[in-house]
């Protein structure tokens, strides 16, 4: 008997909790609809550098390596462009945002800045329709377009970092090794 009423304690403790979920949730919700209505731009939880190193320079690798390699690009290939090509269209506007990082909120202030970041998501848009199109002289001539818009971007707001000649680890997919 102990055992059953200890069975029932339990089971009504989780379908309380359970029943709680909603109501918390809907706090939540509403909090969030509540700053989307009012206009507040939600801040990022990191810096500009890290959004830098695992999602932009990921991405872009993606369309820089396949727009170079030396043979066709197969539909899955061109399936794994497109998904980069979205997650980097998607980044030029989340760093106009600002960030966590020490200088986030002064380069996000600077119309360059927001000038670079909307030449890499144009660039990533035409990675996009060459995906689409299976163009891979589209893909490969978009690159140089990234690549100078990412150089002309350090230049002027991070000389002292290198934009290449780092090993990229850790391998976040499957992919990479196409390329090594």
């Amino acid at each position: 008997m102990k055992k059953q009423i200890g069975n029932k304690s339990k089971w009504l403790a989780a379908v309380g909790a359970f029943a709680l979920l909603p109501a918390t949730l809907s706090g939540v919700f509403s909090t969030a609809v509540n700053a989307a209505d009012e206009g507040q731009i939600i801040p990022v939880p990191v810096s500009i550098n890290a959004l830098m190193v695992t999602l932009i320079d990921h991405s872009a690798h993606y369309l820089w390596d396949y727009g170079v390699m030396e043979r066709e690009i197969t539909d899955d290939e061109w399936r794994t462009i497109e998904y980069y090509a979205i997650q980097l269209a998607g980044s030029g506007p989340l760093i106009t945002i600002g960030g966590t990082g020490a200088m986030d909120n002064t380069w996000v202030q600077s119309p360059l800045w927001k000038a670079y970041s909307q030449n890499m998501s144009d660039a990533a848009v035409l990675a996009l329709e060459a995906s689409k199109n299976k163009d891979k002289q589209a893909l490969l001539a978009l690159g140089d377009v990234l690549v100078q818009s990412c150089e002309s971007c350090h230049d002027a707001f991070k000389p002292a970092a290198p934009t290449e000649g780092f090993e990229h680890q850790p391998d976040y997919d499957y992919l990479y090794h196409l390329f090594k």
